[in-house]
């Protein structure tokens, strides 16, 4: 939540409460029932937005805002709430393609409603809408084949023909990281020279550094780059032939604008915003969706991928339509469009 006020030598956090409502993923209507616990949590949250709003309400008239920016989020309904009894204009921002639940609780009072997809990915009313992106670093810009080049000397990889990049991870990145742990062998032997640069995450480094010893011939394993973390993942991504990710919504604005062939294999998380995200970009031909734990669909599509520079080329070309480089910029501008009539 961001809060536009006339005097800008005011640089200051003020907060308020917020509840979060905790929603069940695969349970049965009796175990819901059961769980007093989680119920007993979201009762108690109930009363923290009633705080919150009522301290919303005193924080706006204070600070009289021309307008508000919520980014999503149950930190955003009680400033939303108190934002729409006060008639304070106030502009949502959804990253993924479905909205989650705080913004579609406020939605019906908001001035408009910015998008991190295409608009015709979302069922808020026509014309409310504006397809400004999802905010990245600069540091992601279109890559060209001299590009590239650079990105793949400055990992390792310059030698190699072909490049995937594997963004695993953390939160059910492990079964990403093991299937493509097994399937990796075969694509190298069917492709010569292919490198692959593996971003597993913190806690399953020591894991893959064994599977990949365990799996690959020795000259195949010199073109495995493994890393834990990376804090300049746009070189790795950069210097990819292949992207493989999940499909968080900061991660594809982040592939789109590099213009890679990508797949999308999204996490199982309980509001399956990364299956929506995956799903709509599959539809209209940016990304291949394999659904998670789909071994022998990953090794499919990225034989294909591999085998097929047009394909890549084509795929990758369809993706970086949709891409909004400057989409932090777009949305400035929308909020002082909106609220400086």
């Amino acid at each position: 939540m961001h809060l536009f006020q006339d005097d800008p030598s005011i640089d200051s956090v003020r907060q308020v409460h917020a509840g979060k409502y905790r929603r069940y993923s695969g349970l049965t209507r009796l175990q819901r029932l059961l769980d007093i616990s989680t119920f007993m949590s979201n009762a108690r949250d109930v009363g923290r937005v009633c705080r919150g709003y009522a301290q919303a309400l005193k924080l706006l008239k204070e600070l009289k805002p021309d307008g508000v920016v919520i980014k999503g989020g149950f930190v955003g309904v009680p400033i939303g709430l108190a934002a729409a009894h006060l008639n304070i204009p106030f502009i949502t921002h959804d990253s993924d393609s479905t909205p989650g639940l705080a913004n579609r609780i406020i939605a019906k009072w908001a001035h408009k409603h910015a998008t991190g997809m295409p608009v015709e990915f979302y069922t808020y009313p026509t014309g409310s809408m504006v397809y400004t992106g999802v905010p990245i670093s600069n540091q992601f810009v279109p890559v060209t084949s001299a590009l590239q080049q650079q990105y793949k000397e400055s990992v390792g990889l310059a030698a190699c023909t072909q490049v995937i990049t594997v963004i695993g991870g953390s939160q059910g990145g492990g079964q990403l990281n093991e299937d493509i742990a097994a399937i990796i062998g075969r694509l190298m032997q069917q492709h010569h020279n292919i490198g692959l640069v593996h971003i597993v995450g913190p806690d399953h480094e020591t894991t893959m550094q064994h599977h990949y010893a365990n799996e690959l011939l020795a000259d195949e394993l010199r073109r495995v780059v493994i890393k834990s973390f990376v804090s300049d993942v746009y070189r790795y991504t950069g210097a990819a032939d292949i992207v493989v990710s999940r499909a968080s919504a900061t991660v594809v604005a982040e592939l789109a604008v590099q213009g890679k062939a990508t797949i999308l294999v999204p996490g199982q998380l309980a509001d399956d915003h990364q299956v929506s995200n995956a799903r709509h970009l599959s539809k209209s031909e940016a990304v291949i969706q394999v659904d998670y734990g789909d071994r022998e669909g990953l090794f499919t599509a990225l034989n294909q991928l591999l085998g097929d520079a047009a394909m890549r080329q084509k795929q990758a070309a369809s993706f970086q339509r949709i891409a909004k480089p400057d989409a932090a910029k777009d949305l400035a501008l929308l909020a002082v469009q909106e609220f400086t009539h």
